[in-house]
């Protein structure tokens, strides 16, 4: 089997934008993420964000591609692990609900029948009661009805799943100050204390992806069950969500989202970085930002010299670099990862 993973270094310079704005402090003002690095305080965009619109991305691959999905993974539902998993197992076995016997069979039937649950993860906890899973019968036909249980509980199961993929946090190249802009809404006389301001951000960002790609279609419990095979799927199917995923992280880049993006669009300035695909390992990759804490006035840096880095890993034998420098530069880059994977088998 071969060990195929991708990982993605990359710098993005994005001006006016509240791509990391995701809390509030007082009544009307919107708060940045930020990192402390010593004394200093730079500008952080959360991995978590960045991870969420990656998976909008695949799941708009997968409805154009026609890649199988349950019913709300594709709305990104938050108990979508859990209920996936309860909708397999009936699937699997006619009706029947979730049990112990049918736990892990029912985990790899998920897996197959949905390429959200299989790419970026989840936690499920099933309660036991006398052997069977004793659950509100109306979640199968709405597929959302909250799931609750009856009796006295007799055992815990938890069955999870690590994403394919991990996201760095992108932090700012340079110091970011907290500022506001002050919008119409704003008053400052004590008969209208009333304040709605916004934070807008403009900096070079670095950011680092790494995915995964040989889990893709894998059944994490394959070993419980007997002599099954530990891919799930077809492998055909499994380089058509190798593909997607790719895809999905390309297009992140090329046109970046994030909090509140649908009143302030980011300005992107700056689409640079580099990306390796290997088939023996780990994906490595060359972070585009340093950090020296001896430095007390700049303690976060750019590397300027991390594509070289990456292109230096190359071999053209299991290890392959695209370096990209635009936007255009990066969907070629993006395309050319995604034919290797046909180059090359999977097996």
């Amino acid at each position: 089997m071969s060990l195929w993973s991708i990982s993605f270094a990359y710098r993005l310079g994005l001006g006016f934008h509240a791509l990391n704005n995701e809390g509030a402090d007082g009544s009307n003002l919107m708060q940045p993420r930020r990192i402390d690095v010593g004394n200093i305080t730079y500008d952080g965009i959360s991995g978590e964000i960045v991870r969420h619109h990656i998976l909008e991305n695949f799941v708009n691959i997968c409805r154009k591609d026609q890649i199988p999905m349950l019913p709300l993974s594709q709305g990104l539902h938050p108990d979508r692990g859990p209920i996936g998993i309860r909708a397999a197992a009936r699937l699997l076995n006619a009706g029947a609900p979730l049990s112990n016997q049918n736990l892990y069979a029912s985990v790899r039937k998920a897996i197959a029948s949905c390429s959200v649950l299989d790419i970026g993860g989840y936690l499920a906890a099933w309660q036991d009661q006398q052997g069977e899973y004793v659950a509100e019968q109306a979640y199968i036909q709405s597929a959302c009805a909250e799931l609750q249980t009856s009796g006295n509980r007799i055992a815990v199961e938890v069955v999870k799943r690590d994403s394919c993929f991990d996201v760095g946090w992108l932090i700012s190249e340079s110091p970011q100050d907290f500022t506001v802009t002050q919008h119409s809404a704003f008053r400052t006389t004590p008969e209208m204390n009333s304040r709605y301001a916004q934070t807008m951000r403009s900096n070079i960002y670095g950011g680092v992806i790494r995915a995964d790609l040989h889990r893709i279609g894998t059944d994490d419990y394959w070993y419980l069950q007997g002599n099954q095979q530990r891919l799930a799927i077809e492998d055909v199917e499994q380089k058509t969500r190798q593909k997607a995923l790719i895809q999905a992280i390309v297009d992140f880049l090329a046109s970046p989202t994030g909090a509140k993006v649908a009143g302030w669009a980011p300005h992107v300035f700056l689409t640079q970085g580099a990306i390796l695909l290997t088939s023996s390992r780990t994906a490595p990759f060359a972070s585009p930002i340093k950090v020296d804490l001896n430095d007390s006035d700049r303690p976060v840096q750019p590397d300027t010299a991390y594509k070289s880095k990456m292109e230096n890993l190359k071999n053209e034998q299991d290890t392959w670099v695209w370096a990209f420098a635009d936007v255009q530069e990066l969907l070629a880059a993006g395309t050319q990862a995604a034919k290797k994977l046909d180059d090359k088998s999977n097996g």
